[in-house]
């Protein structure tokens, strides 16, 4: 029983760890560049990925931009 139990402990982890090895590791960090607002919308710039965003809400983005493939404003 204690051998079943060990096994089943050493499992978990490995599939744990494989399904985190491919997620992002850093969360961004959004930086507000007042001086490229427009109007209403503010613009923030992630200090850990790059990615730039245009918002309207109070506050920076609440996830990540850098998968996102589109065109600028």
């Amino acid at each position: 029983m204690p051998l079943i139990l060990i096994t089943f402990i050493i499992v978990f982890l490995i599939v744990a760890y494989v399904t985190r090895r491919g997620t992002d590791t850093r969360a961004c960090r959004w930086r507000k560049n007042a001086s490229r607002d427009k109007g209403n919308l503010q613009y923030y710039r992630c200090a850990a990925c790059g990615a730039e965003e245009y918002t309207d809400a109070k506050g920076p983005p609440q996830d990540c931009k850098s998968k996102v493939t589109s065109r600028p404003l």
